[in-house]
């Protein structure tokens, strides 16, 4: 990951998140899924049982392939033959993965030849020959959202199941008696590959009462992140793809009333200024309030750039401070992970009860973290399509069987 790029602590996060996905706590509760015993009667039994879909064709994003094409791995569970395709410009992670990890781990409990397999070439072509192949019944594709839609199109039109993981826009909710220390540490994980993960942080909604202090300790901490090579430890930012669109976002903040109160700056990898830079020192945005908001695309849209918005909400009451943050987050048009820092438990129950608009909800917890048994990937809206929500790749990749068995032995002894 290192060689491709990735900064050694955003290869360290993603290299975690890897491991807690397959711990045995998880694949047990996974595998008990597959087959459910429901009910004995008048002779009968009675099961539901997923059954294999049959190859899944795997196309990964290129900012973080090899840990995101992971999540593949779980339609072994249900009996799949997986045929991965790494970026072509940035490989080695990926086919490392595969071959010498998943690829031993099955051979080790029976997999047959082609169980598992990779391909390396133009991704168009590659695709077109998934979706015109009749042995082909499951798409499984990361990236953007309106490339993601159309691919989803296609593969319905195509007969094929698509199974999508697009691009991310989430938001996180301090509340005024949040673990200051705990938010301010998660929020900082939306810097992460410059925000070029899509499920960190991107944006937060914090309580007026407390604003100014997260405000004064959050850029302290901001300004000390900095640019670097891969292999340096203290790297955190990694080149933008977006450059031109991250400061023209940034000035659309601007001209809607947002104040800028650190970085936005392009950069060489030593951190000096630099018009032809591919670095842009981390952004800090303050907005005012809910409605000057919902105008800004820095909020409305997804940041695929370092610039974090703060958006500071006020009202006469905390109820009232309270709808205004759920109806922002519900009118979020993506819908990866929210996460909300609280510890009235009146409130936190009630954020538990009124957030819709994501797959995966985590409260009083790192929002880029992960949990036994919770998939940490899948989402609604532009993240995952019509059918999107949090993303068991094996149920996505299994369709369920209805099984009744009447015992002939057993019903003549009755």
């Amino acid at each position: 990951m290192v060689l491709e790029g990735h900064p050694k602590k955003l290869a360290g996060w993603e290299f975690f998140g890897m491991e807690q996905a397959y711990k045995s706590e998880t694949l047990d509760f996974y595998r008990s899924q597959l087959v459910s015993d429901v009910a004995h009667s008048d002779g009968e039994d009675s099961y539901l049982a997923r059954k294999a879909d049959g190859v899944l064709c795997v196309s990964p994003p290129k900012n973080a392939a090899c840990s995101n094409s992971l999540l593949a791995a779980f339609a072994l569970l249900g009996g799949n033959t997986i045929i991965v395709k790494p970026p072509l410009r940035m490989p080695l992670s990926t086919m490392f993965l595969w071959r010498n990890v998943v690829w031993e781990a099955a051979k080790r409990n029976q997999a047959p030849p082609g169980t598992i397999n990779i391909i390396v070439g133009n991704s168009k072509v590659i695709t077109e020959e998934w979706f015109a192949s009749p042995h082909v019944n499951d798409f499984l594709f990361f990236g953007d959202s309106t490339e993601g839609m159309e691919i989803g199109t296609e593969a319905f039109r195509r007969g094929k199941k698509p199974i999508l993981e697009l691009s991310g826009n989430d938001m996180m909710i301090v509340w005024k008696d949040a673990e200051l220390e705990g938010a301010i540490e998660s929020l900082l994980d939306g810097f992460l590959g410059s925000m070029q993960i899509c499920m960190v942080p991107k944006k937060a909604l914090i309580h007026a009462e407390i604003y100014d202090r997260f405000e004064q300790k959050f850029v302290e901490e901001v300004q000390k992140l900095r640019v670097g090579l891969p292999s340096d430890p203290g790297t955190c930012l990694t080149p933008v793809v977006k450059i031109d669109e991250c400061f023209s976002v940034l000035e659309d903040a601007r001209r809607h009333g947002a104040v800028l109160l650190c970085g936005g700056e392009r950069v060489d990898y030593e951190g000096r200024p630099d018009p032809k830079g591919v670095f842009v020192t981390p952004a800090v945005l303050r907005i005012a309030d809910v409605e000057q908001a919902s105008k800004m695309r820095c909020v409305v849209e997804e940041n695929f750039f370092p610039a974090m918005p703060l958006i500071r909400v006020d009202g006469p009451t905390d109820e009232a401070i309270f709808e205004k943050v759920v109806d922002l987050a519900n009118s979020n048009a993506y819908g990866l992970r929210t996460s909300v820092w609280v510890r009235s438990e009146p409130y936190l129950y009630k954020f538990a009860k009124r957030l819709q608009k994501c797959g995966l909800l985590r409260i009083n917890m790192r929002h880029a973290g992960f949990s036994a048994c919770l998939s940490s990937h899948g989402g609604t809206g532009r993240s995952g399509g019509p059918y999107g929500e949090m993303n068991y790749v094996w149920q996505k990749t299994t369709h369920l069987q209805g099984i009744a068995i009447r015992n002939i032995a057993r019903a003549a002894l009755q």
